[in-house]
């Protein structure tokens, strides 16, 4: 038969979301970098050879907290955290750089950050009107980075850039 006929005050229909495609950093410019699903994807499904990485690069808040998408996804750093993890796993002498604006560890990833700085991972602030900035150099990854304790500017040289997007909505057209 028929549902009964339901009075309600709200409906909330949720559709999900996605990673945002990156338009800043260079993305799509180099091989070399890469969301932190895309990593996520190499390191779960064995692709590429993540344990001759030396160096490995990761900013947060990649075309997020901006005008454009100016909230919070919430699970970007704790995936960094994650997969900077699975990284010092596979090989314990992997530089691993989390550039980040604030750190978001909720409840019991708080322990995934401490783990992280135990095992080596290196967490450099900066701030939004002193981004980093991206540039490939004959083939080479160059990311300059202003860090504010020291008010020096760092320059890195890594293999891997890994950025850590905003999520947006999935596109509900069809509902």
């Amino acid at each position: 038969g028929l549902a009964p006929l339901l009075h309600v005050g709200a409906v909330v229909v949720a559709t999900g979301g996605q990673e945002y495609r990156p338009s800043e950093y260079l993305y799509g410019q180099s091989p070399g970098i890469i969301t932190q699903l895309e990593l996520e994807r190499r390191l779960s499904q064995g692709e590429g050879d993540t344990t001759a990485l030396k160096s490995v690069v990761m900013i947060q808040c990649v075309d997020s907290r901006d005008e454009q998408h100016p909230y919070c996804s919430r699970i970007c750093c704790s995936q960094a955290l994650k997969n900077a993890l699975s990284l010092k796993e596979r090989n314990p002498d992997v530089q691993v750089f989390v550039l980040y604006r604030d750190l978001m560890s909720y409840g019991f990833k708080e322990e995934s950050y401490t783990l992280a700085r135990q095992k080596g991972v290196l967490f450099i602030r900066y701030e939004p009107e002193h981004k980093p900035q991206v540039a490939l150099q004959g083939g080479r990854l160059r990311i300059g980075v202003r860090e504010p304790t020291l008010g020096q500017n760092l320059v890195l040289e890594p293999d891997l850039l890994v950025l850590s997007p905003a999520l947006v909505p999935s596109d509900e057209s069809s509902l």
